[in-house]
């Protein structure tokens, strides 16, 4: 049932305004942050390399983006290949975790804005 409400609130802010700025600002970034810090599966923030951007829009409009929602990625950091913190990122395509990295490891989620709500599921026991 969680996933049904999680794919509709996705689906249903496709349709929000759009900006052409694919970052989303600090102020929308340490909000969402602080929510990730409580959730069971991420802990604490300076384990992950996160990656944050603004939903890219369903509409036809190239470079238009959903100014109500942030996806972002977390890919737990080794010190050596991935480091942790937040990754600074030049073009949209740069937050997409490439390879074949799973949760644990590696997490995928959304935050809507108005509503204050993280969309991110995993099945992976608490975070140390």
């Amino acid at each position: 049932m969680k996933r049904l409400f999680a794919t509709a609130t996705l689906i249903a802010c496709s349709a929000c305004s759009s900006t052409t700025d694919f970052q989303p600002s600090d102020a929308e970034i340490a909000k969402l942050e602080r929510k990730l810090a409580t959730n069971h599966c991420v802990g604490n923030l300076d384990n992950w390399q996160r990656a944050y951007v603004r939903k890219e829009s369903l509409e036809s409009e190239a470079d238009q983006f959903d100014s109500r929602m942030i996806e972002f990625t977390l890919q737990r950091a080794d010190g050596k290949v991935t480091v942790a913190g937040r990754k600074h990122l030049n073009h949209y395509v740069d937050w997409a975790i490439a390879g074949g990295c799973r949760e644990p490891d590696c997490l995928f989620g959304g935050y809507v804005i108005p509503t204050d709500e993280l969309i991110l599921e995993c099945d992976a026991p608490p975070a140390p």
